[in-house]
């Protein structure tokens, strides 16, 4: 890579205004999302559970003496009247603010909510059951918990849970981020092509160019802006463990380490950066225009909101795997019914996209330079 080529990319990139804005955002947005989580209590048991107790009540006064002489129903009674007491005890650990009671009862309850898909909560007809893909991801959490004796967090205000709230939606909108970030990454070179006129370089010293910078200015504010969050929320409500367990895919639903998770995270943003650059460069080219990139890009997002019945046809295309969170979490899988979905499939396809954009861009490249 030619570096003074480099240095001049790079003190045109950071400081121009888009970038310096979406920096900024990133990292104010880290620290300051911290107040809606406390104002909306997100996490809370007790408000999380509150809604769902309701069901419970609402759909027990179904069963009659009738249904409950069918084997089937009776099953499905006796099991929203486990749930419903493992409920008054998760809200009474709350009241008395005691974390052991809290994971053990929080586990029972999804155990039971799981052992009511036996019967298919026959006789519950308006119940709103969470999934029970989601229901086995929160138990292999709770398991993670009693297993390695870490005391459970009971909301998303200290510094863990909140990190692990604010990946989940980073996860969401990083997609938009780099392509925000590299949506004009060709596009001085077409404008003012005579700019850096006096620096030699090659094709390959652009692409790979661009490419560090792109991942210079996410991998540095991402790093910057979690640790951030990490010490507001902790001097703020309470710290708790990097070794706190977030859900992890990759042959069977896991939990691993936040500082784990973490390091995976930044991985996957690697190849998502790679991915998006090259995408960028090669619509930049063949666009001409920077509002034109970032349409025809967000068509790649648009793309994974196909039901997961069509979605699984199209698992050799970059839009099954836009949103990190799901992938990392065994989402995607779970909805293409394609096990083999994991972080380590999403970042090689995401790779050869990159390869292939990267060489498409070269050939446009030369082919307009003829």
């Amino acid at each position: 890579m030619n570096l003074t080529y480099f240095k001049a990319n790079f003190t045109i990139a950071h400081k121009a205004k888009k970038n310096i804005l979406l920096v900024s955002f990133l990292i104010i947005f880290s620290v300051l999302f911290l107040f809606v989580v406390e104002l909306q209590r997100i996490g809370d048991g007790v408000v999380e559970w509150q809604a769902y107790n309701q069901s419970l009540d609402i759909n027990m006064d179904y069963f009659d003496n009738s249904s409950l002489r069918k084997k089937n129903y009776r099953a499905t009674y006796n099991n929203l009247s486990a749930q419903k007491a493992s409920i008054a005890l998760i809200q009474n650990s709350e009241v008395f603010n005691s974390p052991k009671d809290y994971l053990q009862s929080m586990t029972n309850l999804n155990e039971e909510m799981l052992k009511g898909y036996r019967t298919h909560y026959r006789g519950a007809y308006s119940l709103v059951v969470p999934p029970k893909f989601e229901l086995q991801q929160r138990l292999v959490t709770y398991r993670y918990l009693s297993r390695h004796k870490i005391p459970i967090v009971m909301n998303d205000k200290s510094s863990a849970t909140y990190v692990i709230y604010l990946l989940s939606i980073f996860g969401i909108f990083m997609f938009f981020y780099l392509l925000l970030l590299a949506a004009d990454s060709w596009m001085m070179n077409l404008n003012h092509p005579t700019l850096l006129k006096n620096i030699p370089y090659l094709i390959h010293d652009e692409i790979r160019g661009k490419i560090a910078i792109n991942l210079v200015l996410t991998l540095v504010p991402l790093i910057v802006a979690v640790i951030l969050a990490y010490l507001f929320a902790g001097l703020r409500n309470s710290f708790s463990s990097l070794s706190y367990p977030v859900v992890f895919y990759l042959n069977k639903i896991s939990a691993i380490a936040l500082w784990q998770y973490f390091l995976i995270f930044l991985l996957y943003t690697i190849a998502f950066g790679i991915f998006i650059t090259c995408l960028a460069m090669f619509l930049n080219q063949l666009l001409k225009n920077v509002y034109l990139t970032i349409l025809a890009g967000s068509v790649v997002y648009v793309l994974s909101f196909l039901p997961g019945k069509l979605l699984r046809y199209l698992c050799f295309l970059p839009s099954a795997y836009v949103n990190i969170g799901n992938v990392l979490s065994g989402t995607i899988a779970k909805q293409t019914g394609l096990s083999y979905l994991n972080a380590v499939s999403a970042i090689v396809i995401l790779l050869l996209w990159a390869g292939t954009f990267a060489l498409l861009f070269r050939w446009s490249v030369g082919r307009a330079a003829k």
